[in-house]
């Protein structure tokens, strides 16, 4: 007979809501849920600390490969196992360029948001379509963070006009830096929460890796992890490879890592 502590909130929630029960992504909704308050899972504990292959790799030892100077490593150990349990990143090439991914955008920080003061001679570099010169609206939005990002990230990615506040509010966020309104709303209603609720639990540790995991799984990103480099997967996540030769150099340090142990067991 099974124990899963969830089993009868499941059941509770298929009998009164029947008709809605099997829709895309609800059970998977549940879950994370579920998580999110610190349900237990059947046997997750257990699942997680004897998992072997390459997800069994994933501890603090390789965290501080791909990012040396972050503090603090041991608390995203599990939250990443999991994640990677939950979404088949389970081959030494995908565990690589999520981790990759975590470390470069996040920098493994909780709360990371996007670092948004730019000086005008470094808006005309990242967006020089824009501010080429710089021009005078560089130097209107001059060591201006909430403007600038309400200005570049103005209607788009689900965003409103700049005077919505769409661009700061939704700026780079968590571990992958997810952007935009309709990626923050996208997560929120696969985990069930409201978008504030998803805004706020994406700058928890937990909240932040599933956000990450979500995101990879959502652009197909196994995919591209399966060929070879890291421009591929980059590219869906940035639209371009900014930061192309530091993730090349993280990617490469986690891949000899794990190609090492795997020697050695």
């Amino acid at each position: 007979m099974s124990n899963d502590p969830r089993k009868p909130v499941f059941a509770a929630v298929k009998h009164r809501l029947p008709d809605i029960w099997n829709d895309a992504g609800n059970i998977l909704a549940m879950d994370n849920l579920l998580d999110a308050f610190g349900f237990p899972r059947e046997g997750a504990d257990e699942a997680l600390h004897s998992i072997g292959g390459p997800i069994g790799m994933i501890d603090v030892e390789l965290l501080g490969v791909a990012k040396p100077e972050a503090s603090d490593l041991a608390q995203w150990v599990e939250p990443i196992r999991k994640a990677c349990l939950d979404y088949e990143i389970n081959t030494i090439r995908r565990i690589a360029a999520f981790i990759t991914t975590l470390a470069h955008e996040g920098g493994f920080k909780v709360g990371a948001r996007e670092n948004m003061n730019y000086s005008a001679e470094r808006m005309a570099e990242v967006w020089p379509s824009r501010f080429r010169g710089p021009n005078a609206l560089a130097r209107s939005l001059h060591r201006k963070p909430e403007k600038i990002a309400n200005h570049v990230y103005a209607n788009r990615m689900g965003n409103g006009p700049p005077e919505s506040g769409d661009g700061w509010r939704f700026r780079g966020n968590g571990p992958l830096q997810l952007t935009g309104r309709a990626n923050h709303e996208a997560f929120a209603k696969a985990v069930g929460m409201t978008l504030d609720e998803a805004v706020q639990w994406i700058g928890t540790v937990e909240g932040g890796v599933m956000a990450a995991a979500w995101f990879w799984e959502e652009n197909d990103i196994n995919r591209l992890a399966d060929t070879p480099g890291v421009s591929d997967e980059t590219r869906r996540i940035n639209g371009g490879e900014i930061g192309i030769r530091d993730r090349r150099a993280i990617f490469d340090r986690l891949v000899d890592a794990m190609l090492e142990r795997e020697r050695e067991a």
